[in-house]
């Protein structure tokens, strides 16, 4: 009896050992999380996985739009063309769907724009990988933001990449997509900065079944008025992370197709 239960204690201690001694499942990768160059805007963009397969934070790519242009006989044709030469790729998720990866670029406010203005217009975009890579800057946490006395909490729906990305304390321009009237009476999508450099208050993804995720600005009362005219025309809302301490302003022209895709004569046309 004492050596079936000495017996039994060693197997017990044994197999106490073994466990103690399994080896820990390795843990995952800790994201890497790259802050746009100053100057630059974090331009969140859902698009098949095989754009964004092969690509990682640090990478750079080529920007090309598929895009349908009038002809003189006026049929029209499918022209391949940049939007942007050079973007910095800040994150990836492969994942983000079953058939689309999320992923973030560092574009210029123009080309921010036009990439909003693609996006409506559901154009194929391509994103190319080039050999160059430039040092990025890893993104710190941003500052727990509180509500300014005099300033709303604006809250809105966005699509859900629009806020996959973005944390409370970060700052936005906000890029709208609009459809507006050439001189011609032909109408044009269009795509204009509204605000630069609106704080996040709240952020959050969409829920279950929900198709969209919500977000809080900290607006003035009179941004509050003209976003929600804006919004009760259906417009479409991005949002564009700007760099860490970059507080700089400036006029950032309205987007146009024909602008820069179209006729030379449209390229050529006044600036509007």
């Amino acid at each position: 009896m004492r050596t079936s239960a000495l017996a039994a204690t060693l197997a017990a201690l044994a197999l106490s050992t073994a466990c103690r001694r399994k080896p820990a499942e390795p843990s995952a990768a800790p994201e890497v999380v790259y802050a746009p160059p100053e100057g630059r805007r974090a331009f969140s963009l859902s698009i098949d996985k095989s754009q964004t397969r092969f690509l990682s934070p640090g990478d750079d790519a080529e920007v090309s739009v598929l895009v349908s242009v009038p002809r003189a006989d006026g049929a029209s044709e499918s022209r391949l063309e940049t939007l942007a030469a050079r973007a910095q790729v800040l994150r990836v998720d492969d994942d983000w769907s079953d058939d689309d990866g999320l992923i973030q670029l560092a574009l210029s406010p123009e080309e921010a724009e036009y990439a909003a203005l693609s996006v409506q217009r559901e154009d194929r975009i391509f994103l190319n990988k080039t050999a160059d890579r430039d040092e990025l800057k890893t993104l710190p946490d941003a500052p727990a933001p509180a509500l300014q006395p005099g300033m709303r909490g604006f809250s809105t729906l966005v699509e859900p990449d629009q806020e996959e990305f973005l944390d409370p304390g970060d700052r936005v321009d906000v890029i709208v997509a609009e459809r507006g009237a050439k001189a011609s009476g032909k109408f044009e999508s269009r795509a204009l900065t509204l605000f630069q450099d609106v704080t996040v208050l709240e952020s959050e993804p969409a829920q279950g079944n929900e198709e969209w995720a919500t977000v809080q600005l900290m607006l003035t009362p009179a941004q509050a008025a003209e976003l929600a005219r804006v919004l009760a025309a259906e417009d479409d809302l991005t949002l564009v992370a700007r760099a860490p301490q970059d507080h700089a302003t400036r006029p950032v022209e309205t987007a146009k197709l024909s602008r820069k895709f179209g006729t030379p004569a449209e390229r050529g046309s006044p600036r509007s």
